[in-house]
């Protein structure tokens, strides 16, 4: 037992130390991986840095290369400057002074005006002024001698233009100084960097508009087509209902065409029947009686000159009627007999018609008011036309017509072209023949085999 308890203390002492040694081997390797991680992020920020350091110092090497290069221009531009202020100080060593000569020399005209401000002193008024030669045909060889000339202020200018003689020197405006010009011409560069930008956006507008005009397009052009398509479908039924109603609308414009007819026919016939009513009115009144008179002493004219007509025709047609004498002279006499008889029944009626003129005239006399059975009358009578039918009131008239027609007609009805050529025509217009009694002669005239060439 006692060596059982000896051994136990020697052995516990040799595993808790092992124990210990993992624990802390483990808690230092896990140290050392931190201390490894943390040294990695400093040495790629210690490279960022160096990075950035290099960078930089590029950066700088070149605007030491910058400023180097710029001090060299300006050097150059120095040394440019005092070889050329050197150059105009050997000129003007070389020409002649002419401060002493202005006041002697005769100025032609100012060139350019500048006013230059010093800081410490006044300000002066420079003018270029060209001064006229001496001798002037060497003006086209050499150019013409200018020289500068200062004024302390514009009234020293002004007496120097007023002194000159000669034609009087215009002044030009004063230049603009060199601060002022850069000024200038940077706001006409910012003004036209202004001005490009709005163009600018003004194109990326109207690029945006006119796509956007482009896409609607399309799309009406999209919803035109399904439409003429849905159209296209249903066709059938829509272009029988337009046909039904193109049918209609044209049913009711005829209708509405009749009606407008109807009522033209309407108020025509309404004004034609107004006219007649007012010439009833006319010839019924108190004054009908003395313008039925003035219309009948108008058809007596008419048919005096109708009479006048038919004796200036029958005397042009007495040469005709010696012509044809010797081939039916029996005919011709029955003919002009005729013709007389029937001037003396014209001539008849018109006497009846004066005297029945007259009568009315003493009835008018006599009986004023009662115009209504003679108005009626006349109205009857005036019935006919103003020609030689106008005589058919007469007993006699249609017998004397008709007489005259068969005469005529067999007359007509001859072979004998000699007379037709001379009286065919008169006799037809005076007579008024019918369409059958023309085709009745035309019938007969082919009968005989010969031609009617008149007709």
């Amino acid at each position: 037992m006692s060596s059982d308890e000896g051994e136990a203390p020697v052995e516990a002492p040799a595993e808790v130390p092992g124990e210990v040694n993992v624990a802390t081997v483990l808690s230092a390797v896990k140290a050392y991986k931190e201390r490894c991680v943390r040294l990695e992020t400093l040495i790629a920020q210690q490279k960022h840095t160096m990075q950035a350091l290099e960078e930089e110092n590029n950066k700088m090497k070149r605007i030491m290369v910058g400023a180097k290069r710029s001090l060299e221009n300006k050097k150059a531009a120095c040394e440019a400057l005092q070889q050329q202020v050197l150059e105009l100080k050997a000129a003007e060593k070389k020409r002649p002074d002419t401060t002493t000569d202005t006041a002697r020399r005769e100025p032609r005209r100012i060139l350019q005006k500048v006013k230059q401000a010093m800081p410490l002193g006044p300000t002066l008024l420079w003018c270029l002024v060209e001064y006229a030669s001496d001798n002037d045909l060497d003006e086209d060889n050499k150019p013409s001698e200018c020289g500068w000339v200062s004024f302390r202020s514009e009234d020293d200018l002004l007496d120097y233009v007023r002194k000159t003689s000669g034609e009087p020197l215009r002044v030009p405006e004063q230049s603009l100084p060199p601060p002022e010009v850069h000024e200038m011409k940077q706001e006409l560069s910012e003004e036209l960097e202004r001005v490009q930008e709005e163009f600018r956006r003004y194109r990326v507008r109207a690029e945006i508009t006119r796509k956007q005009k482009e896409a609607e397009i399309r799309k009406m052009t999209a919803s035109t087509l399904a439409r003429q398509q849905e159209h296209l479908a249903g066709s059938d039924v829509q272009s029988e209902l337009q046909a039904a109603r193109l049918q209609v609308r044209r049913l009711a414009q005829l209708q509405t065409a009749a009606e407008e007819k109807a009522r033209a026919a309407d108020a025509e016939w309404s004004d034609k029947y107004a006219k007649l009513q007012r010439e009833f009115d006319k010839l019924s009144g108190t004054m009908g009686e003395t313008v039925l008179a003035m219309e009948w002493r108008e058809r007596y004219e008419a048919v005096a000159r109708e009479k006048m007509e038919l004796e200036a025709k029958l005397a042009s047609s007495d040469a005709s009627f010696q012509l044809a004498q010797d081939l039916e002279g029996n005919d011709i006499a029955k003919l002009k007999t005729e013709f007389a008889l029937y001037r003396k029944r014209a001539m008849a009626v018109v006497e009846q018609k004066e005297k029945e003129l007259q009568a009315a005239r003493s009835q008018q006399g006599e009986a004023p008011r009662s115009g209504s059975g003679f108005s009626s009358a006349g109205l009857r009578r005036m019935s006919s036309s103003n020609s030689l039918s106008g005589f058919e009131t007469s007993p006699h008239a249609p017998t004397t017509n008709e007489y005259l027609k068969n005469i005529v007609v067999k007359y007509m009805s001859t072979d004998h072209a000699e007379v037709k050529e001379h009286m065919e025509k008169a006799i037809a217009t005076v007579l008024q023949f019918s369409p059958a009694e023309l085709k009745l002669i035309e019938d007969k005239r082919h009968a005989g085999a010969s031609s009617w060439a008149l007709w």
